[in-house]
């Protein structure tokens, strides 16, 4: 096991070169903020999501940024899950008893760690009863909101605050004792992939580096976050440690870090700013100096929160309690973190495919990363591009980008790397989403064009979609190839969604679709189980998985929860309705409208939807597709809402999955809800507030007015939208034109 520098011989070391000074102890700054009455930050609790599987991080933050400064209370290792049921992929359970530093790069929700990197972290004296692996200290007075972390650490007796710029973090450190050290571990990440790192001080108040992560969920990728460390004065003394060896030595390579010591006698509190990069120390210093350089801890504070609010400022609320206000823009929060940032301030970034060896410079474009499509597609792109269009944009031209670079679509891309998790050919979703939205460069994409209809058409031994061949040939995935294909049920189900979209973007581009992507979103219909209707393994020979267990949630892979045989992260019930661009046909091909909507019910009636995953959670809104049944979404919306989203540490269903979680509850709650990721219209749920105004770019708001005459209030039984009726779906172009959507809300179905 990798160890971390033993902090009693920094110290030492450090105490050698600098005599303590003796003052008396002066009160920590205090940097609570004055919320405004209007504010809606003061609304999020960036805590939620940070006990059982949320996996998300408390720390400091501004909207996409690809800093985020954040504490760490373990290193998640393979054996957590075995050990305590919970991942903790961003490095932070709340309940854990220390904090390990805090590190400057982070997933959100997740289900596999990574990045974390560098790690700073905090020490007065040589104290014998730190615990010198890791040096964790106890905390007290802990407090996170959007852009702002802090903490007191007990035991070196030091408060730490931090935020954040998009590529940057700052630090304020207030020490209750003498001769603070403060510490840059370059080696020390949330990371599987056993990594070193290289430090060099540049003089008494900068060091510079890089730390080497990677290893997401066992993957190959391994990429590097470099770094520069600045102090807002002069440290005495000054080195790095290798191993666990300290030393007055400039610069180290390998198991490392760098370390500052500050008398007391150069006052208490003391200031760093980092930059971060994916590309270069250059790159890093070029974002330090644009983001950072002369600024104070509380002006980048202040900057971080006038951020938010005006991020979060684009959904207003009125109504419902205020528990309800904060489990909402908590979720809104979470839903505009990732994708995040990776482009410098020039426009330089990693290469998509480049194995972290090439770097392009496009400083027209931003380049986004951290694309967890199979989650992000169903919620949080929908939510980006109906009311952050231009962060959508953007995007969309990443994936484009990222498509010509390697020659094929990214499936799960994390820092230029595919580290392809999960299944199905999702960034033909997002493009024909972001197509059908205006939001897409159409000559852009018509040269990627070529690239995704291969891609989706490859047949080789190594195709870009696992089991092509066998799809392509039979019209399904056979269980047959379950050994080196996830779940075929699900990933035939996934692929003719995506075969469906292609067409769509295609149509959209005004280029030549093979016609073998239309008969590929058709390919759902081949896997219907005639006996129970759901869709059922099916072998090569045509026969049928025998036997079959439709609530089976484990038999696809070795670890718990990996969906039955046949089937992703679900059971065959959490895939029985996964059409969601022909759901009139699929109820046709199952019995017809009310055996359909009966069959429906009972998912619910029998307590098998999962919340806690992805496949299913559009299923409540499918009702919305049957004249005069939306009435059993908002029965299932409204019982999802209160069941699985609180404002407990625990409140988020499951794994928050880069905010995908957390973007279905804000739609939830809003009363809209993308079913058809690619689509051209929303279903009408149940709104949670009396009022919510969206103020789209280019357009007027966008008002949902649904006064609550009681809790029990949940049932629309008449919709209008600035006077003209309107069923139970509406139009994305009558949401983007503006207006008033007036829903008249009953305690009992209409």
């Amino acid at each position: 096991m990798r160890r971390a520098p033993h902090l009693a011989a920094v110290a030492a070391l450090a105490l050698a070169a600098v005599a303590p000074a003796a003052c008396t102890t002066p009160a920590p700054p205090t940097v609570d903020p004055a919320w405004r009455a209007d504010s809606l930050a003061r609304f999020v609790d960036p805590f939620i999501g940070t006990h059982g599987d949320g996996n998300v991080f408390p720390g400091a933050t501004v909207p996409w940024g690809m800093a985020s400064p954040s504490p760490h209370t373990r290193q998640p290792s393979p054996g957590d899950y075995i050990t305590t049921g919970h991942i903790a992929g961003a490095g932070y359970i709340d309940d854990d008893p220390e904090i390990h530093g805090l590190g400057l790069t982070h997933l959100s929700g997740a289900g596999c760690p990574d990045l974390g990197a560098p790690v700073v972290a905090a020490v007065t004296g040589a104290l014998p009863t730190v615990d010198f692996e890791r040096y964790g200290a106890t905390r007290t007075n802990e407090r996170a909101w959007p852009g702002y972390w802090s903490a007191d650490l007990v035991e070196p007796a030091i408060r730490v605050e931090a935020t954040a710029t998009a590529r940057g973090g700052a630090f304020r450190f207030f020490a209750r004792k003498d001769d603070p050290t403060i510490l840059v571990d370059a080696s020390r990440s949330l990371s599987w992939y056993d990594g070193d790192g290289g430090v060099r001080v540049v003089s008494r108040r900068e060091l510079e580096g890089w730390s080497q992560t990677g290893g997401f969920c066992v993957q190959p990728n391994h990429q590097k976050v470099y770094f520069v460390a600045r102090f807002d004065h002069d440290a005495a003394a000054a080195g790095t440690w290798k191993d666990d060896v300290p030393s007055d030595a400039q610069q180290a390579d390998g198991v490392v870090g760098g370390w500052f010591r500050f008398p007391v006698s150069s006052g208490r509190t003391v200031e760093l700013a980092v930059g971060v990069s994916y590309v270069s120390i250059d790159g890093a210093r070029a974002n330090l100096e644009a983001e950072l350089a002369g600024k104070r801890f509380d002006e980048v504070r202040v900057a971080a929160q006038d951020a938010w609010e005006a991020a979060l400022g684009r959904v207003r609320v009125d109504g419902g309690s205020a528990a309800d206000r904060s489990v909402f823009y908590t979720a809104l929060y979470h839903a505009l973190l990732q994708p995040s940032l990776a482009s410098d301030v020039d426009g330089s970034h990693q290469r998509f495919g480049g194995g972290g060896m090439t770097v392009d410079v496009d400083a027209d474009h931003p380049r986004y990363h951290v694309f967890g499509l199979w989650d992000t597609y169903r919620t949080v792109h929908p939510l980006l591009a109906l009311v952050y269009p231009e962060t959508q944009r953007a995007m969309a031209r990443s994936l484009v980008d990222m498509t010509i670079e390697a020659g094929a679509p990214p499936m799960w891309e994390l820092a230029g790397w595919e580290v392809q998790m999960m299944v199905g050919d999702p960034a033909d979703i997002v493009l024909a989403d972001a197509a059908q939205k205006g939001l897409l460069d159409l000559d852009r994409a018509r040269l990627a064009w070529p690239i995704l209809q291969a891609a989706a058409l490859d047949v080789s031994d190594k195709p870009h979609r696992p089991g092509n061949a066998s799809y392509r040939a039979l019209g399904y995935v056979p269980i047959d190839e379950q050994a080196s294909v996830w779940g075929p049920v699900s990933t035939t189900l996934e692929y003719a969604l995506a075969d469906d979209a292609l067409g769509r973007l295609g149509a959209a581009l005004g280029v030549t679709v093979d016609p073998a992507l239309a008969a590929g979103a058709s390919s759902w219909k081949n896997l219907i189980d005639p006996t129970t209707q759901l869709f059922r393994p099916r072998h090569a020979d045509g026969s049928w998985l025998d036997p079959f267990d439709p609530d089976a949630v484990e038999g696809s892979h070795m670890q718990p929860m990996s969906g039955g045989p046949g089937f992703v992260e679900g059971t065959a019930w959490n895939y029985a309705f996964f059409v969601p661009h022909a759901v009139a046909a699929h109820a046709a091909a199952t019995g017809g409208d009310d055996a359909y909507v009966a069959r429906l019910q009972s998912l619910f009636d029998s307590d098998r939807f999962a919340m806690w995953n992805e496949p299913d959670i559009a299923f409540p809104y499918l009702f919305t597709h049957f004249a005069g049944q939306g009435w059993r979404t908002a029965a299932a919306v409204s019982a999802a809402r209160a069941r699985y989203y609180t404002t407990a540490h625990d409140g988020i269903p499951g794994n928050d999955d880069t905010g995908a979680m957390s973007a279905w509850y804000v739609w939830s709650a809003l009363g809209l809800y993308p079913d058809v990721p690619d689509g051209d219209d929303y279903a009408i749920g149940t709104p949670l507030f009396d009022r919510a105004t969206l103020t789209l770019p280019g357009g007027k708001p966008f008002v949902i007015d649904a006064a609550h005459a009681t809790p029990a209030s949940i049932y629309v039984s008449a919709a209008d939208l600035d006077g003209r009726p309107v069923a139970q779906r509406i139009a994305y172009r009558d949401v983007v034109a503006g207006g008033t959507l007036h829903l008249t809300l009953g305690d009992a179905p209409p």
